[in-house]
């Protein structure tokens, strides 16, 4: 069946991206609709029930949306709220210490003191030098990356180079973000094992390697990157779960005259005369556009999608280069109690890091790259509930845990219900050295592992940022060298996911820089 009215553009999957994409198009006038997959809008920004509580399926904190975004969809008035954690990171030790990073600078240099007058004194210099590569960082965001195989890019490459010459002194900084591991960097700069893991611990999130690993440093800068309700360089929760600021998005595509359909999967995109027609959804339904814009990543979007087309050279190259492994799998549970920490007796409303020491990191990522999952498994979870009373009913609590060097690939088995429940196990294991969480009833469980993130989510390898983000993956060479403009070589096709410039991370950003390549192309301007 064909629906009768053609749009003016379609948008393939309903996450972040997919959804700001489609609402900057709205907003400038375009007839628009979002076809995705699942029965909910959101992608892997999702919020959903669980034994009478709401969680946050896959991501679950949020810094990194831009305030532009936010003020330009009027997200806020659509719903959007933002709370803030105080303090933001607690990181238990065995032996009874632990380390608090603290909103407040001073209290934060305090905690630190405990354990390196050094490092207390290094911390805010530390702070700094990282606030200040990120001011050049951000601008490179809402960029279109300039194309150094084209002549009439050099101009703006070399606009590029003098600006980060102005860096003068932390252009070394910036040099060595992009290129040494995270333990290399953060060990320049403190001695602490408490606080160098912690630290590291924003560098492997998603990745398959250790802290030891080159090119992890690049994302120790979202510690300080990005801002919560003015605060710069903070991070929080969404109310409601991850899902709210979907919600939000969705609300405002409506307000502006666009269209989303979900449970609508896309089997097929149309080619006519060498350009995209249209789509072909699974339940057979025909959708008709000149402009389709994929937030998939590059191997659903050109193997599944496109299949048959022919594509140049250097870009089908570039496709089979994108390395989507993984080692990352999210657990949620709901309990009836509240999760105490043995080491200390107050509540933990930010993000809580079981991680030793960067040894112990390193140990549980070799056991994954063999294709087995340590019992010291690297775990990053927090208890939003405890700020946000609309998540859990009274007794009842939401935890949420990204578990780190799970790999996708396993060497002894499948990940079928069996790994999970053994993946569980050793989860639980580990939090109960810590908590007491031995003594609670676990009221409901949500495992996903790396295939789950793949076959639920779409998320192929079951890799978070639809590709590894690393120094050959970023900027120009994101998706591919020469295709960084978010368009693709196949007419009326265009890139909004998270495989395009900047990466992945709940950011917003490629689906606002696609739509306003788009809109170029359609020459279609809007100054509002």
């Amino acid at each position: 069946m064909t629906i009768d009215r053609p749009y003016d553009a379609i948008i393939i999957g309903g996450g972040h991206n997919g959804l700001v994409c489609a609402t900057y198009l709205a907003r400038a006038g375009l007839r628009v609709v979002v076809l995705e997959r699942r029965p909910v809008l959101g992608g892997a920004c999702v919020t959903e029930e669980m034994a009478g509580c709401q969680v946050s399926r896959t991501s679950y904190v949020s810094s990194l949306f831009p305030p532009k975004i936010i003020q330009d969809l009027d997200l806020h008035n659509f719903g959007l709220e933002l709370l803030e954690r105080n303090p933001p990171s607690f990181t238990p030790y065995l032996d009874g210490r632990y380390l608090i990073l603290h909103q407040d600078l001073h209290k934060t240099q305090a905690e630190i003191l405990k354990f390196s007058k050094n490092d207390a004194y290094y911390y805010p210099i530390y702070e700094a030098n990282l606030d200040r590569v990120v001011g050049f960082v951000e601008d490179l965001l809402f960029m279109t990356p300039p194309d150094p195989t084209k002549k009439k890019d050099w101009l703006k490459l070399a606009m590029l180079g003098l600006k980060a010459l102005g860096l003068k002194q932390d252009l070394v900084t910036l040099s060595e973000l992009f290129s040494l591991s995270a333990y290399d960097f953060v060990k320049k700069h403190f001695e602490s094992d408490i606080l160098i893991a912690t630290l590291c611990t924003d560098g492997i999130i998603g990745a398959v390697g250790g802290p030891f690993c080159p090119g992890t440093a690049y994302v120790l800068l979202h510690h300080v990157m990005g801002e919560i309700n003015g605060h710069r360089g903070r991070w929080g929760y969404v109310r409601g779960g991850m899902g709210g600021l979907t919600r939000s998005i969705s609300i405002s595509l409506i307000r502006h005259g666009g269209f989303y359909d979900t449970s609508s999967e896309v089997a097929n995109i149309l080619i006519d005369n060498s350009r995209v027609s249209g789509v072909l959804l699974t339940d057979g339904r025909v959708f008709k556009s000149k402009i389709v814009v994929s937030g998939a990543d590059l191997h659903n979007t050109f193997d599944k999608m496109l299949q048959g087309v022919e594509l140049p050279d250097d870009f089908r190259k570039g496709l089979d280069a994108i390395d989507y492994s993984s080692a990352t799998s999210k657990i949620n549970l709901v309990i009836e109690g509240e999760l105490k920490f043995k080491c200390y007796d107050g509540q933990v409303p930010g993000t809580f890091h079981i991680c030793e020491n960067v040894a112990y990191m390193e140990r549980a990522a070799d056991v994954a790259k063999h294709g087995g999952i340590s019992d010291d498994l690297v775990i990053e979870g927090c208890i939003p509930s405890v700020v946000d009373d609309t998540l859990a009913p009274a007794g009842k609590q939401v935890i949420s845990l990204m578990v780190q060097y799970t790999p996708y690939c396993l060497a002894d088995g499948v990940w079928d219900e069996d790994q999970k429940q053994e993946l569980l196990g050793k989860v639980l294991n580990k939090l109960a050295q810590y908590t007491n969480i031995d003594e609670l009833e676990i009221v409901a469980v949500d495992i996903i592992s790396p295939l789950d993130l793949e076959t639920e989510f779409g998320l192929t390898g079951g890799n978070l940022f639809h590709g590894m983000m690393n120094l050959s993956s970023l900027f120009c060479f994101r998706p591919v060298l020469g295709h960084a403009d978010y368009r693709t070589p196949v007419k009326g096709l265009y890139l909004c996911g998270s495989a395009t410039h900047p990466g992945g991370g709940v950011t917003g950003i490629p689906g606002h820089n696609a739509a306003r390549e788009i809109l170029k192309d359609k020459k279609w301007f809007n100054k509002r």
